[in-house]
């Protein structure tokens, strides 16, 4: 594992204040992914945005775990499909 992209997660909870359990059950939920190492555990720091983002739904809008996964797999699909729209848009340029 290269620690250098992974975050200890004692430390971020230390200083973002945000609950460890409420990223354990992130991590059961699938929505974000950490490793265990000697009973250690680790966060990618691909995830710090979604975690944040996640907890300020939670908390701000009181949105429970469903709801969170829920939304997450919205916005997945709503890049997905800018993605693909974008592509189709370079493909009418160049028929136009």
């Amino acid at each position: 594992m290269e620690k250098e992209n992974y975050i200890l997660l004692r430390t971020f909870c230390l200083h973002t204040r945000i609950d460890d359990q409420f990223v354990r059950q992130l991590n059961e939920y699938g929505l974000i992914i950490f490793l265990e190492e000697d009973d250690e555990v680790f966060i990618n720091e691909n995830d710090i945005a979604d975690i944040e983002k996640f907890f300020r739904l939670h908390r701000d809008l009181n949105i429970n775990l469903e709801g969170l996964d829920a939304i997450s797999q919205m916005l997945n699909r709503i890049h997905k499909l800018e993605s693909e729209m974008n592509i189709l848009r370079k493909k009418l340029r160049l028929y136009e």
